[in-house]
């Protein structure tokens, strides 16, 4: 028995994880800035 396609969906799951890892501020950073502009957009109406 070869032990080959745990090893690779070992590798895969690992992959997976440091790329969500590593994307995942990214795209938490984004909807932060668009957050941030507008409610900047929204308090320049106000005044």
């Amino acid at each position: 028995m070869s032990h080959t396609p745990f090893i690779l969906a070992s590798y895969l799951i690992s992959a997976a994880v440091l790329l969500w890892a590593a994307l995942s501020p990214m795209f938490s950073q984004r909807a932060l800035l668009k957050q941030l502009k507008n409610r900047q957009a929204h308090m320049e109406k106000e005044q």
